[in-house]
């Protein structure tokens, strides 16, 4: 069994030269996963600065990220995606046009006989009250109902300036260490419970903490680390994609 874990790509509607850079390094790693075929690709959330579906619209820009997980899917490879805290609405284009499964909170498996929880892990950070307020507001019902209202331009401009897009990289790490803390927290009260591991983004900070009973792993970003989880039987190892 392998499995490849990522997160945090935030691809945005428009290309500049810093953009591309991260863009085609991103798609010679998924063009490295459709040569190889993995069983799994666990995207953790975040994998676009914004995404709100509306009923008949996808935004353009995403066109080829999409297109290669089709053929990803179409090679063997089971898609997994779990909504980021820029993972506004989700419908069926996932579900029907990419046949993969999206999991609005988290996700768990077995591998290697030890159990896994992945998450974004945005939920779970601590000293961030203001984040979870504005969380509960941008997933109610009646503000998904106005944004489909309004026409998808102007609709995807006004979630990325509510998308909280200074993002967690620029942090300082003082601060980061604080909402990961609450991470961590959470991370080991699922090990009392008999998980093995704990996989989340969110941070963009990736690293490997093995505590008492468990491991915690945050799996970074793709705009600085280009960093990802790889998963085969009982081995884990968190990887960088040059």
């Amino acid at each position: 069994m392998k499995i490849i874990c990522i997160s945090d790509l935030h691809q945005r509607f428009f290309v500049d030269k810093e953009e591309k850079k991260k863009l085609d390094t991103f798609y010679s790693f998924l063009n490295a996963l459709i040569a190889d075929s993995p069983d799994k690709l666990i995207i953790a959330g975040d994998l676009f600065d914004v995404w709100f579906e509306y009923t008949m619209v996808i935004p353009k820009a995403f066109f080829e990220t999409l297109h290669k997980l089709k053929i990803l899917i179409e090679k063997g490879t089971k898609l997994i995606y779990i909504a980021g805290n820029h993972d506004f609405v989700f419908k069926d284009f996932f579900q029907l046009n990419l046949q993969a499964e999206v999991f609005r909170n988290d996700y768990t498996f077995t591998c290697g006989g030890k159990k896994f929880y992945v998450s974004h892990g945005d939920e779970f950070t601590s000293n961030d009250l203001q984040y979870h307020v504005l969380k509960g507001i941008l997933r109610s019902p009646f503000v998904h109902k106005l944004f489909s209202w309004i026409h998808p331009d102007a609709g995807l401009r006004t979630g990325k300036l509510m998308s909280r897009s200074s993002q967690n990289y620029n942090k300082s790490k003082k601060t980061l260490a604080k909402q990961e803390k609450g991470m961590i927290d959470f991370s080991n009260k699922l090990f009392d419970e008999g998980f093995s591991y704990t996989v989340m983004g969110h941070i963009h900070n990736p690293h490997i903490v093995q505590l008492d009973k468990g491991t915690y792993i945050n799996l970074g970003d793709w705009i600085r680390y280009y960093s990802y989880l790889e998963i085969i039987d009982d081995k884990v190892e968190l990887k960088y994609w040059k």
